[in-house]
């Protein structure tokens, strides 16, 4: 079999292989989550890279896509997540999977990726086993969340609490209470320019005029939208502050035509699984992620 870069006209073949692998426990892989061809360019477009750079396909003896890799990362990132081996049925037990990989490896290597990281469904023992033997490690695990329904119109905690969309003009604000939470470090221009960017949506909670909590979601794909990061400040916690903030943002987003929603979070973070739960998430997977550098 021939592995290649992708091609514009391999879309439709590799979403559907995706969305077929994202259905069963034992096949489930993080990225891709794919259900469809739009979904796969938005994905590239929002990471602001190209999928013919960074997308591997493989070539069934009959001519028809037997499976794919890649990676995800933004422009010159040293680590990128590992669009990991998936294999169409009828072509699995041929070693298609590890030749993938290898070939991603090699890939990553002249792409200048220094750290890779893959999540795997915990039930997916063959595609767990194959990072493994190649030197991935586990370093964590995550509930991948899933809400299938419109939220109720938040109630909001207190009458000193008021939500809102963040603009540009509250860049510096919002950075505040981003670099309180220890995430990966992003410059005010950075901030702005996400702020004005119609594929996220930031919303805040004020109290007495300053900014208390915020949420940010990824709007990428249309239909499905990612809840990418939440944060309270810590004398305004356990006080439903959060998980309204999360509900004002994805009633504002379903009401624009999303259908779901989708989160990742640590299972320890008991207090914030309870909240999505109790705001109607589901755990829909339970996911290892391995790293291995390159």
């Amino acid at each position: 079999m021939r592995v290649r870069p992708f091609r514009p006209e391999d879309a439709a073949a590799l979403a559907a292989l995706s969305a077929a692998c994202a259905k069963g426990e034992t096949d489930f892989v993080l990225n891709p989550l794919w259900e469809t061809e739009d979904e796969l360019f938005a994905e590239f477009e929002h990471n602001g890279i190209s999928p013919e750079e960074y997308l591997l396909v493989a070539d069934g003896d009959d001519g028809a896509v037997a499976g794919l890799t890649g990676f995800l990362r933004r422009p010159g990132a040293l680590a990128a997540g590992l669009y990991a081996p998936i294999v169409a049925r009828a072509q699995r037990g041929r070693g298609l999977g590890g030749e993938l990989l290898r070939a991603a490896l090699a890939h990553g290597e002249k792409l200048g990726i220094k750290l890779v990281t893959a999540g795997i469904g915990a039930r997916n023992h063959a595609g767990y086993a194959l990072l493994a033997g190649t030197g991935f490690r586990p370093v964590r695990q995550h509930f991948l969340m899933r809400l299938d329904r419109k939220p109720k119109p938040p109630r909001l905690p207190s009458q000193e609490i008021e939500f809102s969309v963040a603009t540009p003009e509250a860049a510096e604000a919002v950075l505040e209470l981003y670099e309180e939470c220890g995430f990966e470090s992003r410059s005010l221009d950075a901030m702005r320019a996400m702020l004005a960017d119609p594929h996220h949506a930031t919303v805040v909670a004020s109290q007495s005029g300053r900014l208390v909590a915020f949420a940010e979601l990824e709007t990428h794909w249309v239909r499905r939208v990612w809840v990418a990061y939440v944060w309270v400040r810590g004398d305004l916690r356990d006080r439903g502050v959060g998980s309204a903030l999360v509900d004002f943002g994805l009633h504002r987003e379903f009401e624009r035509g999303a259908e779901s929603a989708l989160l990742l979070i640590s299972p320890a973070n008991r207090t914030a699984l309870r909240a999505y739960e109790k705001a109607g998430f589901r755990r829909h997977r339970l996911v290892d992620v391995l790293e291995r550098g390159l």
